[in-house]
């Protein structure tokens, strides 16, 4: 697996950790922060992809339906709890439907890898 891969998926997920942050204090520029790098590490993520493409690399382990979704998962968490935390329904909200939407990748990739 690309180093940009693993790179990437950490980016992205300080990212949307910096971006909750920047909402829940209301500091537009460290929320726009967390969206660059957020988006910086999900071209990154995309980048390592292609690369273990042109390498041939074999299928990793796990689906990466199941490592992005479970990235999702534990951002929406983390957002939800602060969400909870600071009665910020939207937050909350967001955090977890984000949460389900990891659920439902990681359970796409599961399904892949059961098919395997």
């Amino acid at each position: 697996m690309s180093d940009n891969r693993i790179e990437g998926a950490g980016h992205k997920l300080k990212g949307s950790i910096k971006e909750g942050l920047g909402k829940l204090t209301g500091d537009r520029q460290m929320q726009a922060e967390g969206v660059a790098e957020k988006l910086g590490g999900s071209v990154q993520n995309t980048v390592g992809k292609v690369q273990d493409h042109i390498d041939g690399e074999p299928r990793p382990f796990a689906d990466h339906d199941r490592v992005d979704g479970t990235g999702k998962k534990i951002a929406g968490s983390i957002k939800e709890g602060v969400g909870k935390l600071t009665g910020n329904r939207k937050m909350q909200a967001e955090g977890a439907a984000e949460k389900a939407a990891g659920s439902v990748q990681d359970g796409f990739g599961k399904a892949k890898d059961t098919l395997r």
